[in-house]
């Protein structure tokens, strides 16, 4: 329990331990890292990557670093107890390839494919994504839990300290003034610093790109994939969130991360259902 905040923090919601047998383990999705009652996809990565995580620790697999993850999202889980079931599709010197399954009452809910390795130092030799020109955090509207755009209790507001650009907070615009974008600066409320795991999840905690068209209601994730790049430096990250095409009920959201000293250190797509009043 973080005693800035009074919810668990993100290290104890994401904790899973040896469940009945080799490759499962067990976990207790908190209700306090939810969006409208339901665990947040990058949420879900998480705990999945940290059961995957444990169990390479336990065949002796150096693979520490989660570098893609691919999730298909069948179901929305409850926030209670659920098992990830990891299998090892190939273990090999660079990459160990895994695909896990998060179940609730013997009900697969979320699938994922990882590719896992032990990231090295950067030698970064071309890169085309700059970060993009930034509010102060000073002049950043802070996203709150139940307030303007969130007519529910949006928990992962409270547990992740998102500072939104002023430029694109305005949701109210709709499709003739509108852009389908969303940036901000991020950090854990308890100040946890910004790790390798914790990538996978802000790649999914900013509000949808679709707000500033006016979208109602959440956008449900169907299917997410991030990678990570680098382990990010020291101190808050800058996120990026656009839409690209929305067609059919169907919206496709692209994020990038990049940490304090400007480098991209994570990069996600996924796609989402998506309604308009």
């Amino acid at each position: 329990m973080s005693e800035q905040t009074g919810i668990p923090s993100f290290e104890a919601a994401t904790h899973v331990r040896q469940g009945s047998r080799p490759g499962v383990y067990d976990a207790d999705l908190s209700d306090e890292w939810c969006v409208v009652g339901k665990p947040n996809g990058g949420y879900l990565a998480a705990v999945i990557i940290r059961a995957v995580g444990a169990e390479l620790v336990a065949r002796g697999q150096d693979h520490p670093d989660c570098v893609a993850i691919t999730s298909t999202y069948f179901g929305a889980p409850d926030p209670r107890d659920a098992i990830v079931d990891v299998t090892i599709l190939r273990a090999g010197r660079g990459v160990t390839q895994v695909r896990a399954t998060l179940l609730q009452d013997g009900q697969p809910l979320v699938e994922s494919q990882l590719v896992m390795s032990r990231l090295k130092s950067p030698n970064r030799l071309y890169d085309t994504s700059p970060p993009p020109v930034m509010a102060d955090p000073s002049a950043c509207i802070r996203g709150e839990s139940g307030e303007g755009p969130f007519e529910h209790r949006v928990m992962i507001m409270e547990g992740t300290a998102v500072l939104l650009d002023p430029s694109t907070a305005n949701f109210n615009q709709g499709f003739e003034t509108g852009v389908a974008e969303v940036r901000g600066w991020a950090t854990f409320a308890d100040d946890r610093p910004i790790d390798a795991l914790a990538v996978h999840y802000l790649i999914d905690c900013l509000p949808p790109a679709t707000f500033p068209l006016q979208s109602a209601g959440w956008v449900p994730t169907l299917q997410l994939t991030s990678y990570l790049r680098a382990h990010p430096a020291p101190g808050a990250v800058i996120i990026r969130q656009k839409a690209q095409v929305i067609d059919a009920g169907f919206v496709d959201e692209v994020c990038e991360i990049w940490d304090s000293t400007g480098q991209l250190v994570a990069q996600g797509t996924q796609l989402a259902k998506v309604r308009f009043a």
